[in-house]
């Protein structure tokens, strides 16, 4: 186990290469950036009595992200597939306080205002419940394309994404929509943009399209409301998931045979894996814990050249 779990923080922080059967020969992804047509404030009515937009095209294009996703060419996968799900749960302290101000939206900090979110364990002392953790599945051969081009999100009336993890696929844009009164900015790394690309109130227009023009992990925040803080990964294939509030996932359109299951966490360091052999037509149940490790303070640095600090006492 050990011995497969550097490899897996390798594959979470650079979004999983290899998977499609070897490493990419090259590069040809752009820098993050974030893109699309919001209305502005003033906008918001005018938007939302005109007929939908048609999305503009990803910026790079189409061959660029095959050489990243399948930089073998491999075939597609087209044999029999399986299923896993499972629960993710952590032990160790409690999550700590994280200082946000949360006053235009007193709601988000039942999302935002803890370093992790974490369930009630089903047993008092036991391990509990840890959403927003991610699952990948590796040691597959073939290529397994993504079936959707767009992941569609909604800030909720709580001001807060559903999950505070957000997983996609290269290749893939996000689309964000806002059922709230505020506006909303969202933003790749505080990426400069030439306009504030603005998710209007109440789903009130079209929503903000986000194009992540490279893989990786990255924060998506927000110009306008700055207690949005969301960890973002861009992998190089589907086989992943992000856990709910009750720690639950579930990946489906697994190639049969003997993969591993592992699952990370934004908040923590290393993580934890498990073997399955998946099997046609069966949904296999792998549950995993990791543990939360506080980190300890950093202790003031003292330059040992300098003479020690002597107080006088007039």
């Amino acid at each position: 186990m050990r011995s497969f779990l550097p490899r897996l923080a390798i594959f979470v922080a650079t979004a999983a290469p290899c998977l499609a059967g070897g490493c990419s020969r090259g590069n040809s992804e752009a820098p993050a950036s974030s893109s699309g047509a919001a209305p502005s404030s003033s906008a918001v009515a005018a938007a939302s009595s005109s007929a939908p937009a048609t999305p503009p095209p990803f910026p790079i294009s189409a061959a660029s992200v095959q050489s990243v996703i399948n930089p073998d060419n491999l075939p597609v996968y087209s044999g029999p597939t399986g299923s896993v799900e499972g629960t993710i749960t952590v032990t160790g302290p409690r999550a700590p306080d994280v200082p946000i101000d949360t006053t235009k939206c007193p709601a988000a900090l039942d999302t935002y205002g803890k370093l992790f979110r974490e369930g009630t364990p089903a047993a008092p002392g036991g391990p509990r419940p840890l959403a927003d953790a991610v699952v990948v599945v590796v040691g597959y051969s073939g290529f397994v394309p993504d079936k959707t081009d767009v992941q569609h999100l909604t800030i909720g009336t709580n001001c807060a994404y559903p999950s505070r993890t957000i997983a996609i696929t290269y290749g893939q844009r996000l689309e964000i929509s806002n059922k709230t009164s505020l506006l909303f900015a969202p933003v790749i790394d505080s990426t400069m943009t030439p306009a504030v690309m603005v998710a209007p109130p109440l789903e009130n227009g079209e929503p903000v399209r986000v194009y992540p023009t490279r893989s990786g992990r990255f924060q998506l925040t927000d110009r306008l409301q700055i207690f949005v803080n969301e960890d973002l990964y861009v992998f190089r294939h589907p086989l992943h998931a992000v856990t709910d509030a009750s720690g639950h996932y579930r990946i489906d359109g697994l190639p049969v045979g003997k993969l591993k299951v592992g699952v990370t966490h934004p908040a923590f360091e290393g993580g934890a894996e498990s073997p399955v052999d998946v099997v046609a037509g069966v949904v296999q149940t792998v549950d995993l814990g990791v543990v939360y490790k506080p980190k300890a303070p950093k202790k003031p640095y003292v330059d040992p050249t300098l003479p020690p600090l002597r107080l006088r006492n007039d």
